[in-house]
């Protein structure tokens, strides 16, 4: 005897294993300063006309190149300047990085 699988069932779980590897990105800009939160390397996000390119994303650090510099390495808590912004890297949870971008 054949047992049909709801397929509502099937669906749902197919989405859920789709939504998990999602890369996303937002960002808010005040008085030229933005707060960026990026989920998933490998993904440029235009700030301020500026292309920020997150390459990784690592519990020591993400690695990031801006308007077409070399990738700079930032660690949690730290800053550097790349390319013609300075970036502060505010959090790092798992594939999700927070920074700020002056």
């Amino acid at each position: 005897m054949k047992r049909a699988v709801p397929v509502l069932s099937v669906l749902a779980v197919g989405g859920a294993l789709l939504l998990s590897g999602c890369q996303s990105n937002t960002h808010s800009c005040v008085n030229g300063k933005c707060h960026v939160t990026v989920s998933g390397a490998g993904q440029t996000v235009e700030v301020n006309d500026v292309d920020v390119t997150v390459s990784q994303i690592s519990s020591g650090g993400m690695t990031v190149s801006a308007a077409g510099s070399a990738p700079a390495t930032i660690a949690n808590g730290e800053s550097s300047q790349v390319g013609p912004v300075t970036i502060r890297v505010t959090s790092i949870d798992g594939q999700k990085v927070k920074f700020d971008l002056e």
